[in-house]
């Protein structure tokens, strides 16, 4: 039997990413700089999302 195979969306991810990094940016710049450090997981990983080829 054939079946069609779909393809799977990464959006959730880079949304929740992108939001953790606003908040992190957010926070940094009002209350604490220690906010600053969760860039270190967020930006990377969305910038190995955009280079592995996914758009």
């Amino acid at each position: 039997m054939y079946q069609k195979q779909q393809r799977v969306s990464n959006g959730g991810a880079v949304a929740l990413l992108t939001l953790l990094s606003a908040i992190s940016l957010e926070r940094g710049m009002t209350t604490n700089s220690a906010w600053y450090y969760l860039l270190c997981f967020t930006v990377p990983a969305l910038l190995i999302y955009r280079f592995t080829g996914h758009r």
